[in-house]
């Protein structure tokens, strides 16, 4: 019952504090340029005209790009940006605005329902916090510190600030409205699920959120591996098998409608014939300090990224949660150089909780008090003087280089330090 209250409180206080922005930002509802791509999108849906298919009733197209509902200067110029701006996302996601737009056809519907998913994205994150983290009792100086109170008032106020009352989300979620909090809630309950004592959440739930979650964000992919060694470790290959066609019948059922159409929106997302780093992405501070050389570094790191991985994993120094953790980072944060943090925060959630639950408490200790001063300055920083991407280029960089110094440790460390001298633990055990 206790455990209920916690989780019901950390809800509520979640939606609490997102309604309350949505409250005080009114206008977001009708400036913000992605909120509007998305009912633009949604109003396609709705209208039974396929995203993707720019044949597709072309006289209704371009009635939905001039008039005044969801218009933007930009985005609105001409038929084909509009075009191409209207099938950004994912058929799963797609559909969603489909059905908010056919529903309630409102901007403020959108932000309620995001604020409402990164609510339970906010439940999810506190409870793999609690149940998924883990930790040595010998040799570690944070748990023989402190009491066991203490330790558990620590990983409540992480597991809080990491989702209820993360200041990166709440600013790029919810006062810029952003559906990404679905796509996280998705990958992050892929895996909870994946390695719960309970069939039902094992092999019916978590493949079923895998496959969702392929077709809502794409990113999912990345995390397949460490769901599917969760089923082989917990069971047999018979069971991973079964697995693996419910995942990919649940992500085949919401795209192949909507191919090969499809595929020529994702070859245009991931080709961009000028290659500049923009937004919040970790190359930015480069491509500004050496903007004929950026690349070169950009290249180099990527290389050291990949080897470090794979002797970390041939060493067997680092298992297939931090792989997995690594392979979503890689191509979300380092691969990928127009991202915005509502994007990025997708992989740099995954790598602190999964590098919890790959028993490196320390370093997710580390890696979350990071992330939460950070969002705790980019959120006052906005409101008090204004929006500022490039802060997140800087953080991101910071982030990274922390990141792959552990890589380097675990890989080449001293084996003494890295021997597991007790068996982990959790602070709770909730199934």
């Amino acid at each position: 019952m206790k455990k209920t209250l916690l989780y019901l409180g950390c809800f509520f206080l979640a939606f609490f504090l997102r309604a309350c922005i949505i409250y005080l930002t009114p206008t977001f509802q009708y400036e913000n340029i992605d909120l509007q791509i998305y009912r633009d999108t949604g109003q396609l849906v709705a209208n039974g005209i396929n995203p993707y298919d720019y044949t597709d009733n072309v006289e209704l197209r371009n009635q939905l790009r001039t008039d005044k509902d969801c218009y933007n200067e930009y985005t609105c110029e001409n038929q084909e940006r509009w075009n191409f701006c209207a099938n950004s996302n994912l058929p799963l996601a797609t559909l969603f605005f489909g059905a908010v737009e056919y529903l309630f056809a409102s901007a403020l519907a959108y932000r309620l329902f995001f604020a409402f998913f990164d609510s339970l994205l906010a439940v999810l994150i506190l409870a793999f916090v609690l149940n998924k983290w883990q930790f040595k009792l010998s040799n570690n100086f944070i748990v023989n510190k402190i009491s066991p109170k203490l330790l558990k008032l620590l990983l409540l106020l992480i597991g809080l600030f990491l989702g209820a009352i993360s200041f990166i989300i709440m600013l790029n979620g919810t006062w810029l409205p952003e559906h990404k909090g679905m796509g996280l809630l998705l990958v992050l309950s892929s895996i909870y699920f994946s390695d719960s004592s309970k069939k039902a959440n094992s092999l019916i739930l978590s493949p079923v959120l895998l496959g969702c979650s392929v077709s809502f964000i794409g990113l999912s992919v990345f995390i397949a591996p460490l769901c599917l060694y969760n089923i082989y470790k917990n069971y047999n290959f018979k069971m991973l098998f079964f697995y693996s066609v419910i995942s990919l019948v649940f992500c085949l059922i919401w795209l192949v409608p909507f191919l090969p159409q499809l595929f020529t929106m994702m070859s245009e997302r991931l080709s961009d014939p000028n290659y500049i780093p923009i937004h919040g992405s970790m190359w930015v501070p480069f491509y500004k300090l050496f903007p004929g050389k950026w690349i070169l570094f950009k290249h180099l790191f990527m290389i050291l990224f990949v080897v470090i991985n794979i002797l970390g994993l041939i060493r067997k120094r680092l298992n297939i949660i931090i792989i997995s953790a690594s392979l979503i980072y890689f191509f979300t944060d380092i691969y990928l150089i127009a991202g915005s943090m509502n994007r990025m925060n997708i992989a740099l959630l995954t790598v602190i909780l999964l590098i919890g639950y790959s028993k490196y408490f320390n370093m997710a200790v580390l890696l979350s008090v990071l992330y939460i001063i950070y969002g705790c300055f980019s959120f006052l920083y906005t409101f008090i003087i204004g929006y500022r991407e490039d802060f997140d280029g800087y953080f991101m960089l910071i982030f990274s280089g922390i990141y792959f110094l552990f890589l380097i440790f675990q890989t080449f460390g001293s084996q003494q330090i890295l021997k597991i001298q007790t068996k982990p633990n959790s602070i709770y055990q909730i199934h």
